[in-house]
């Protein structure tokens, strides 16, 4: 009787009025226990580098020197910088809330959000800003976001004639139950009060109908100038900025529709293309990194990480969905983030059960860094690797602050590649 169990829930909201907001709003995930790998994780966490709620902490990178650069603010914002321990050495104001941050390999640092790319000397000169090439294709699908935005408001929240049809089916059922054997409590309760939930969804129905003929339409324009406002704000977000040192990537929502796609710019922001697209994303997290062998994406809602050449040619992939964790990526969406260190080596990052994992730059189980202690949750979890590829730092957005891993004493800096990820 399962379906009568969740029938008492859909009827008591009915009762208070939230049936609309109840079929809107989707269950929250299931959080999952990352496996105990202590034993075989070749870093432990040492340390926790705050930074004041004041400024909220949304993405960092290291610089070329190991030092940490934060992006903090809600626009106008701020860049600051790090030791190696927390302590700050200086900070520089920037225009728009730095959504994405990153250093160039010739030390510049690049940081992006809502439309727009900025490009900083590594003392915080600002050298070049520009709009964001996914910021002009926004500005010119105006007339197709506001059809978006349209069908958004208008879009009919649940039929209550099917509502009622399925409560009918529900009370025919429990009646016919009750002629052959005794009903429990919730049984009991739900066939008191269905009827007169069906009665007065039949006077709602009835009230809607007259009013739709009529044609007494509500005047939605100010919800549609609303919801579009809204549209573009998501739109012109920048999840990630990265570098190669020949060409620029931004990660950003699709234009038109759900998905994800990268763009490809000059180092100074000119000639904008889309060279990826199609990318699955959740929780507005789209990570993509760029190196010389490839960019490199995190699609979680794919479980995956893929690399592409430059002009968007897929060259590899690896991962999929693994609850224990030993065989792929573990929770709802990951792997969130990736990351790098100076060899080259491929850096995982896991929300909600907070796992690092290494790779090769052909997708090689290399090592389990570990499971930082992190808030669980579907975010941005950025990821760093320090020059001497011993420390790997992790963003904890929740507490605004980054946690530092240290590599074990008694864990070799290469391990053995003898190990797999189905032996551990």
């Amino acid at each position: 009787m399962s379906r009568f169990v969740a029938a008492v829930g859909i009827t008591l909201l009915l009762l208070s009025g939230n049936l609309v907001a109840a079929a809107e709003s989707p269950a929250p995930p299931a959080i999952e226990e990352p496996i105990d790998i202590d034993e075989k994780s070749t870093h432990e966490q040492v340390n926790l580098i705050e930074v004041p709620k004041t400024s909220k902490l949304n993405a960092f990178c290291l610089d070329t020197k190991g030092q940490i650069l934060a992006a903090c603010g809600s626009g106008p914002g701020e860049i600051r910088v790090m030791d190696a321990n927390g302590e700050l050495i200086t900070s520089w104001a920037v225009s728009i809330k730095p959504e994405a941050i990153n250093t160039a390999p010739d030390s510049t640092i690049l940081v992006a959000g809502h439309g727009k790319l900025l490009r900083f000397s590594s003392e915080g000169k600002l050298l070049k800003e520009a709009d964001s090439p996914h910021a002009i294709a926004v500005q010119e699908n105006e007339v197709a976001l506001r059809k978006e935005a349209e069908t958004q408001v208008n879009r009919p929240i649940a039929s209550l004639g099917t509502i009622i049809e399925s409560y009918k089916r529900m009370i025919a059922q429990l009646e016919e139950k009750q002629k052959t054997e005794e009903l429990n409590e919730q049984e009991i309760r739900l066939l008191q009060i269905l009827p007169e939930n069906v009665e007065k969804l039949e006077e709602r129905k009835k009230q809607e109908d007259e009013a739709a003929e009529s044609k007494e339409k509500p005047d939605n324009t100010a919800k549609i100038e609303q919801a579009l406002k809204s549209i573009k704000v998501r739109k012109l977000r920048i999840a990630s900025i990265s570098t190669d040192g020949k060409h620029v990537y931004i990660a950003t929502p699709a234009t038109l529709g759900y998905r994800f796609e990268v763009w490809q710019t000059s180092l100074d922001f000119t000639g904008g293309e889309k060279v990826v697209t199609e990318l699955r994303g959740c929780c507005s997290q789209m990570d993509v990194q760029a190196c010389e062998s490839g960019i490199y994406v995190a699609e979680n809602a794919r479980h995956r990480v893929a690399c592409f050449q430059p002009n968007g040619e897929l060259v590899t992939e690896w991962g999929k969905r693994d609850r224990s964790g030993r065989d792929g990526f573990t929770s709802c969406c990951n792997p969130m983030n990736v990351g790098f260190n100076r060899d080259g080596d491929i850096y995982t990052a896991e929300s909600n059960t907070g796992r690092i994992t290494r790779f090769s730059p052909k997708g090689e189980f290399k090592e389990y860094v570990g499971d930082v202690k992190l808030v669980p949750g579907c975010k941005n979890v950025s990821i760093a690797v320090s020059p001497d590829n011993d420390t790997v730092y992790m963003l904890d957005i929740t507490r605004n602050h980054i946690v530092v891993m240290k590599r074990k004493a008694e864990s070799p800096t290469e391990p053995s590649t003898e190990v797999t990820s189905a032996e551990t």
